[in-house]
């Protein structure tokens, strides 16, 4: 059998090497001339998620261990989640290489058109070269060409060309400092909520002369700008990554063609982080395709993350929706039960502490009716 991968970012190569495992012998395309470049990742990933795939990878991937989060808003004091372990900072380009080794990986090669023809698919590159292939898998990225070709055929009775995904925007600077930050150490992750945009702003200090400061927004450029101003960070920003994040749930699966990844919107909406949901579903693809069962895929990743997606799509739908008393009245709520949230967090799976909460009445009465309404209807959805 014939498998072919498009993109050899971590999650394609996550899942020819588990293919590779059962015996198989999957093709990856990859449109750039280096393995793990450009980087797409702000490269903050759970420490439950590194356990996937450590066995690939060697110590120098991981750049630091992250063991808890300061919240800084403009409504309440500075206060700490505490969580050991919670998450790594990775080296994506280091994480990128090592899950490459042993995969055969055509480097530079851009898929211009994908064909049906008898009982294979034929992809052509705009280098000129030509592939089969019995099962076609599109991992590559939020302007996946395989996810394109997928929902045409999908949707082929319908005259509608409309994306049915919504993008966010991700920047992160990686600075050399000219001067050390004291207030800053390594195994901790600095949030901040700007009151503009309803995403958070990160800081995160690799060593004592290198940041990564990053933010979800179309304006992040200027926010960051304005946000290292006053910091009074100095320094010079030696890489910049940057790009959209789809969120939404589309189908992922048609005849013998799959999506994983960011080509398949396996993204937290929360947080704009694809490589938990997607080296997961990666687990899964390659396991429905060792059963000869891939048209199970779409059901199987969607019965496990699904309900993440869509509570996560509407919780950020209500904190787009809160004014300004209600933003203080939540993160108030948040500083007062720090100790219950460092208990019950999860650095993948968001809803599991909203319904603890909503478990707990009596934390709900500390927020007005209005946002108390929102919280239960969004617990409610979710938690059946």
């Amino acid at each position: 059998m014939k498998i072919l991968i498009v993109g050899a970012g971590p999650v394609g190569c996550y899942t020819a090497q588990l293919l590779k495992s059962m015996g198989y012998h999957p093709a990856l395309i990859e449109e750039h001339l280096i393995l793990g470049q450009p980087i797409h990742c702000s490269g903050i990933v759970s420490s439950d998620l590194l356990t996937l795939v450590e066995s690939y990878l060697s110590d120098d991937a991981v750049i630091s261990r992250i063991n808890g989060f300061s919240i800084n808003t403009p409504w309440e004091e500075e206060f700490f989640i505490k969580k050991d372990g919670v998450a790594v900072i990775l080296d994506r380009e280091r994480f990128d290489f090592y899950l490459g080794r042993g995969l055969e990986i055509n480097l530079g090669e851009r898929v211009s058109t994908i064909n049906e023809h008898k009982d294979c698919y034929v992809v052509q590159t705009e280098q000129g070269k030509k592939y089969e292939a019995d099962i076609l898998i599109g991992a590559d990225g939020v302007d996946s060409i395989v996810r394109r070709y997928l929902l045409q055929n999908y949707y082929q009775d319908k005259s509608s060309n409309e994306d049915p995904l919504d993008y966010y925007f991700g920047l992160q600077y990686q600075i050399r400092l000219s001067r050390s930050i004291p207030r800053l150490t390594k195994d901790v992750i600095q949030l901040y909520i700007p009151e503009e945009v309803p995403f958070f702003l990160w800081m995160i200090l690799q060593n004592e002369h290198m940041l990564r400061i990053g933010i979800i927004s179309e304006q992040g450029k200027k926010i960051l700008q304005d946000f290292i101003k006053a910091q009074e960070i100095t320094g010079e920003v030696i890489h910049k990554v940057s790009g959209r994040i789809p969120v939404g749930l589309i189908p992922t699966h048609y005849k013998n063609v799959a999506l994983v990844g960011d080509a398949a919107s396996q993204v937290k909406p929360l947080t704009g982080g694809g490589l938990s949901y997607g080296l997961q579903s990666a687990q899964i693809l390659a396991d429905c395709i060792g059963k000869g069962q891939l048209e199970q895929y779409d059901r199987r990743w969607k019965k496990k993350f699904a309900s993440e997606i869509k509570f996560g799509l509407q919780a950020r739908k209500i904190y787009e929706h809160l004014d300004e008393d209600q933003k203080r009245e939540l993160f108030g709520l948040f500083r007062r039960n720090a100790n219950f949230i460092e208990k019950m967090v999860d650095y993948d799976h968001h809803s599991q502490l909203f319904r603890e909460v909503y478990r707990r009445p009596q934390m709900l009465q500390d927020v007005g009716k209005l946002f108390r309404f929102y919280l239960e209807d969004l617990v409610r959805r979710f938690s059946e």
